[in-house]
């Protein structure tokens, strides 16, 4: 049975084909708590600045924190590495692979160097062995799936892998497992790509013993009637359990924040938005819910088929609340067919949809305005409506080969607009070199500031819910109660600047908390982003580590400086936390949204470096901050570097 107070990590490297299993650092229980925080350590520590993002000096980090396992993990598991555009890439993903990996007496997998040909590596039971994976090269993920369940002939081994997508080195490829569920877009499948990695498997037969039983049974059970659909009150626990996230489309349709024809426009024709919206999806192709590793929602995870037309007998899972929109209105699309498709082949090639819709989208305003033309494209009629629905697939499949216009989009939107040029570059919705996601910025000020500020490019899981709590569950004075100083009235209004930074502040330290121990973000839900005390009760049952709940925040507020500290060491500073040049240039004033206007993002700018306590001029984290948070090894490393660490 596995003790949590000390995890362990198995090293790798793929250059000597050695391994070694070792402790950590018991006390970095206690400062990181786990998963994404035992990683933003490692990555500040291991991987020196200016490290080349494809070589083998470039560590790739998968491992998990002390509550999985059990059923608060919900099968939750964290990849990280330097990203190829310099940023921490940092994603955390659902399945089964990360209680497998725990049981298997294996916490983290530190992974450097390049192997000499595809290998695959073999856990089991503490045990590792690197594998000849030449016959898995170039195969599509269920493929890679199908053949490796056939060899290990275990129907229970868990896995992570890549596609074509990441063996080719497309921007933004993630890292897949259990077929549809994937984690790490800002491109830990383009490094695992890099180092002739196919795929890990991992098989093991031991089990986890918490600290506290009796304060264990306890701390779940005030946990579970929070997010319980029958006693949560919020009112979104229910909506997301019963018809999960293809619902979210509507509801941003509603609120004029879909991005339309590539985020010319912030509304969607009511009739195309309610085709493509859950009701439909549920009635006609859902086959069977799949939940991750005990997670208590229902309707979170979804198998679907299409039984008839064009498509008949296409398979396929994990239709997310960003994907109908993104492959929906950012395209001007209604055919959920066709959205499906093309979600489904993205999972199958290893290719992230936020990179490849974007890509397109960004690809189909070029061909509107003249600056692209079917000599560009392979011939393709690259419009929105996607009236060549084959030739569109096609180049999805192009794309994840690097084939004709398919190796242009496979470099991402912000590279193929340079290499475009003609004015295309203020039609890449990108931040920090990465696409963004399916949150519109103009009229939700929360949503620009957080993705902008993000040290992984857009990602609104490390700072916000699928959809946030109601306000209403809280007063500002049960959050100065729980030490969290704002106006929660003026930070939940959509478009007032104000108490943005302090939310925003909050939210990254918190979820970076959740993401740590680990559990769901999707699980944030009726009072749990701000009351942080159900979390630390079933820490402390699970570790038997005894820590107060303000030593407990402070850890996530580590993450949050340690992810800085590598992204300002890297280069990054001020000017590049800002939103795409079209959310700050232009207006969309049919339906009243005008442009983000700079004076006020530099506000809330300002806002959220001043909580933070980093400089307001590069957002370098100050000195005396660090040294509060037992983190003054880092100012001196980042002097180290030639930075100026201000006080």
């Amino acid at each position: 049975m596995r003790d949590n107070k000390v995890q362990t990590i198995l090293r790798v490297d793929l250059s000597t084909a050695k391994t070694c299993l070792e402790p950590l650092p018991e006390e970095w229980t206690a400062k990181y708590i786990g998963c994404r925080g035992i990683h933003s350590r490692l990555l500040f520590d291991e991987v020196p600045p200016g490290t080349d993002p494809f070589g083998p000096d470039n560590v790739l980090y998968i491992g998990t924190g002390p509550l999985e396992g059990t059923p608060i993990g919900m099968g939750r598991l964290s990849v990280a590495c330097k990203s190829p555009r310099g940023t921490v890439a940092e994603g955390s993903c659902g399945g089964f692979f990360g209680p497998e990996l725990r049981r298997a007496g294996i916490d983290y997998i530190a992974i450097r160097g390049k192997a000499d040909r595809p290998v695959y590596l073999w856990l089991c039971d503490g045990k590792a062995e690197i594998r000849d994976a030449r016959h898995l090269w170039g195969r599509k993920i269920n493929e890679t799936d199908a053949l490796l369940r056939e060899e290990l002939s275990d129907p229970d081994v868990q896995f992570r892998y890549i596609g074509p997508a990441g063996e080719n080195l497309v921007h933004s490829s993630p890292i897949f497992g259990n077929r549809d569920n994937s984690g790490g877009r800002a491109g830990c499948g383009e490094v695992m790509g890099s180092k002739k990695l196919k795929a890990i498997a991992v098989r093991g037969s031991g089990g986890i013993r918490v600290a506290d039983y009796e304060g264990f049974l306890k701390a779940y059970q005030h946990f579970r009637q929070r997010v319980d659909i029958a006693t949560s009150r919020d009112v979104w626990t229910p909506i997301w359990g019963a018809y999960g996230a293809p619902v979210i489309v509507r509801v941003f349709n509603d609120q004029g924040g879909i991005m339309t024809r590539n985020a010319q426009e912030m509304h969607w024709d009511e009739e195309k938005c309610n085709r493509v919206s859950a009701e439909p999806y549920l009635e006609k192709y859902v086959t069977r819910a799949k939940a991750c590793f005990c997670c208590p929602l229902p309707a979170c995870k979804k198998q679907h088929e299409i039984r008839s037309g064009p498509f008949q007998g296409f398979r396929g899972g994990n239709l997310w609340a960003a994907i109908p929109s993104v492959f929906g209105p950012l395209l001007d699309n209604d055919d959920l067919e066709l959205i499906i498709v093309m979600a489904g082949m993205c999972n199958q090639y290893g290719l992230d949809v936020f990179h490849v819709a974007y890509t397109l989208a960004w690809g189909m305003e070029c061909f509107e305005k003249g600056i692209l033309t079917r000599a560009d494209t392979d011939g393709l009629e690259l419009r929105f409506g996607c009236p060549d629905k084959a030739g569109l697939l096609d180049l999805i499949r192009k794309i994840a080969m690097r084939e004709g216009f398919g190796d242009l989009l496979a470099r991402g939107c912000a590279e193929a607009s340079r290499v475009v040029g003609k004015g295309s570059e203020k039609f890449a919705l990108v931040i920090k070199g990465q696409e963004l996601e399916a949150i519109a910025q103009r009229n939700s000020y929360m949503v620009a500031l957080g993705v902008a500020v993000s040290e992984v490019g857009p990602d609104h899981t490390r700072w916000y819910p699928p959809h946030p709590g109601h306000p209403g569950l809280l007063k500002n004075e049960d959050l100065a109660r729980l030490g969290v100083q704002l106006d929660l009235s003026k930070a939940a209004q959509g478009r007032n600047p104000e108490e943005k930074g302090k939310v925003l502040r909050w939210f990254t330290i918190s979820r970076a908390i959740v993401e740590s121990l680990p559990s769901c973000v999707f699980l944030i839900r009726d009072t749990l982003g701000f009351d942080l005390h159900p979390w630390h009760d079933l820490f402390q049952a699970v570790t038997g580590i005894q820590v107060d709940y303000t030593e407990f925040i402070r850890a996530g507020e580590r993450v949050m400086n340690l992810d800085r500290a590598f992204l300002v060491r890297e280069g990054f500073r001020r000017a590049d936390d800002r939103p795409p040049l079209r959310m700050a240039t232009e207006d969309v004033p049919e339906f009243g949204y005008p442009k983000l206007d700079a004076s006020i993002f530099d506000r809330m700018l300002d806002d959220y470096y001043r909580a933070n306590e980093w400089s307001l001029k590069t957002s370098i984290p100050r000195r005396h901050k660090l040294e509060e948070l037992g983190l003054g090894d880092v100012a001196t490393n980042l002097e180290k570097c030639g930075m100026e660490v201000e006080t």
